[in-house]
């Protein structure tokens, strides 16, 4: 027998959404120009509108902090009622080189939007995971995406899901299935697509590209696995979750020789909690023990400390979990950050 636990999920709507913004928040929130200068976290629960256009203002700005956006069951309010969430967010995805998953799932994104975020995709080279079901995307839409994608040679696009749609389904017609499959004849790093296929031909098409390229990244993963250590190159993926199983031989107080209160804050929080925090969880956590953290000084320290322990962590085993949660475990031999 097996135990199988549902969680439901209470979709947000977009007047809730457009209610609960605080017209002042926003206010000062697009009034930042330099990410290092952003405004602490607004709470999630009870100030959705607020907190989406925070996510999406830290977007435009490219925070180099934010690598996954997720909007399921938030349904972003009507671009005419505002204008500061959907139509920025696509926008932002044009000049943005740090996110990577961006999942808009049940969100309520309309087709203009999703004719400006295939603009967008055009000239995108770094987003690996795209899902977009369950919107109020029309035909035009989908092709526009399946047409930007083809046309973007420098595409790092891995996992996309484009459908069903509210009001269309799964089907979107000939000139769509044909978008798509000339997308997948051309691309080589689709390995995941959502999208239902009528046309036996373009089906036929897909489905053979997607054997290839799923193909090519098991050879790829297979060639790396039997690869020395001097042979092997860094390949880029997607981590939701880095994990060290085991302390490292350095004590904490040669990894952290300076006794800085950022550094003590930090410190406090990773013996307390077991993980690492954001700028928002660090600069809570430094003011209940009494001492006031920026946000500016917040970043800097976040990024220093982290370096700090993945140094000491340097040849430990370590359990890493992708963007689906499928742990993987390894020696860490090295890491770069941007």
């Amino acid at each position: 027998s097996v135990e199988l636990t549902f969680t439901v999920i209470e979709t947000v709507q977009s007047d809730e959404v457009a209610d609960s913004i605080d017209k002042d928040f926003v206010a000062k929130v697009e009034a930042v120009t330099d990410i290092a200068n952003m405004l602490p976290e607004p709470a999630q629960v009870k100030a959705f509108g607020d907190w989406m256009v925070w996510m999406v203002h830290r977007a435009y700005l490219n925070d180099p902090t934010l690598i996954e956006l997720n909007f399921n069951n938030l349904h972003m309010p009507d671009p005419v009622v505002e204008e500061r969430i959907a139509p920025k967010l696509v926008k932002a995805l044009a000049t943005n080189t740090h996110i990577q998953v961006l999942s808009l799932v049940n969100s309520n994104l309309m087709k203009r939007e999703g004719v400006d975020l295939a603009n967008a995709l055009m000239v995108n080279k770094t987003l690996r995971t795209l899902n977009l079901e369950c919107n109020n995307l029309d035909s035009n839409a989908v092709r526009e995406i399946a047409v930007a994608f083809a046309k973007n040679r420098e595409v790092a696009v891995e996992h996309l899901r484009l459908a069903p749609q509210k009001q269309v389904g799964n089907f979107f017609g000939r000139p769509v299935e044909e978008a798509v499959g000339l997308l997948m004849e051309t691309n080589n790093t689709i390995i995941k697509l959502g999208f239902e296929c009528n046309d036996a031909h373009w089906r036929n098409i897909i489905d053979r590209a997607l054997l290839r390229n799923n193909d090519v990244a098991r050879r790829r993963r297979k060639r790396d696995r039997h690869a020395t250590e001097e042979e092997v190159l860094p390949e880029e993926r997607i981590f939701s979750r880095l994990t060290l199983q085991r302390p490292p031989d350095l004590p904490s107080v040669e990894v952290f020789a300076e006794d800085s209160p950022p550094q003590v804050a930090f410190r406090g929080f990773v013996a307390q909690q077991k993980r690492l925090p954001n700028a928002t969880q660090l600069q809570s956590f430094a003011r209940n023990s009494g001492h006031a953290m920026k946000y500016a000084e917040a970043a800097p320290t976040l990024k220093d400390c982290r370096a700090r322990m993945l140094d000491a962590a340097i040849k430990t085993d370590v359990m890493v979990a992708d963007c689906f949660e499928v742990d993987t475990q390894g020696v860490l031999r090295g890491w770069s950050g941007t």
